[in-house]
Order: C-alpha cells, then sequence, then structure tokens
C-alpha cells in the first residue's frame, strides 16, 4: 500500500466520517435529550393548565346547577313543606269538629287513603284510628263534652 493510497483511504471519507460522527454524537444525543425533558415539561405544563379549566367549568356548571335547579327546588319544598303544615292543621280541627262523624270531605279522604293503601297498617291518617276498629269512631269534640253526670 502506498502512501497515496494510504491517504485516500484515510482522507476519503470513510474513516474521517466514522471520527466526525462519534465526537458530535454526544453533544447531538444531550441536545436531543434536553428538547425531550423540555417538550415533557411543557406538556405537563399543557396538562396542567388543561385541568385547572376542566376544574373552573366544573365548578361553574355546579354553581349554575344550584342556582337555576337546587335553590328553586329548595323554594318549592319549604313552600310545600308550610302547605302541607297548614294542611295537617285544618285536618286536625276537623277531626276535633263535633260534626266530623258526618263530615263528607273526611270520609271522602277517608276513602282515598283506602284507594291508595289497600293493604296498609290500617291507621287513618287523618286521625290515627284504625279503619276495621269495631268500636265507634268518637270525634275530639265528645272528648271536650263529656256526657251529662260526667266530668
Amino acid at each position: 500500500m502506498e502512501l497515496h493510497e494510504l491517504l485516500n483511504w484515510v482522507l476519503g471519507g470513510g474513516l474521517v466520517a466514522t471520527l466526525v460522527a462519534l465526537l458530535t454524537l454526544k453533544p447531538t444525543v444531550m441536545k436531543a435529550r434536553s428538547e425531550a425533558v423540555r417538550a415533557r415539561a411543557e406538556a405537563e405544563r399543557a396538562m396542567a393548565a388543561a385541568e385547572t379549566v376542566r376544574i373552573t367549568n366544573t365548578e361553574q356548571a355546579t354553581r349554575i346547577l344550584i342556582d337555576n335547579i337546587v335553590e328553586p327546588l329548595k323554594k318549592e319544598f319549604n313552600a310545600t313543606r308550610r302547605e302541607m303544615a297548614r294542611l295537617r292543621k285544618a285536618l286536625n280541627q276537623a277531626n276535633a269538629c263535633e260534626h266530623s262523624d258526618n263530615c263528607p270531605v273526611l270520609h271522602k279522604l277517608r276513602e282515598l287513603q283506602d284507594e291508595r293503601e289497600p293493604a296498609g297498617n290500617g291507621l287513618d291518617p287523618l286521625d290515627g284510628t284504625r279503619h276495621d276498629d269495631p268500636a265507634p269512631h268518637r270525634s275530639a269534640a265528645a272528648d271536650r263534652h263529656p256526657p251529662d253526670g260526667e266530668v
């Protein structure tokens, strides 16, 4: 092998290219790794921002749901509760009436209750007496006014 062949082979690119590639490989790998770390950190920041937006949207949706649905339902429920209290008071007063034994309204309410709960516990929701009780129905007015001679 002559000198020019040796120089041609060395300077021809094979060995020089390999040496140059080996010398520049480490900085290239380090640069690629730093770019990957930077990209990963940016992706994590984007994910955190997306999570923050999702949480904010959920909080806003919950607030809208509470304002537009829950609060009106609470008000309606409280109004219904007050009306039920008024109805209970009226029914209790009706049961205490001296004419409650023949009251068509109370009779109709008992019929409606029987239709709704035929297999219930047998207690009248209006006055707490049993439907199948053989004792005659006594009104609260009879309790207030005992028969003559009794005190």
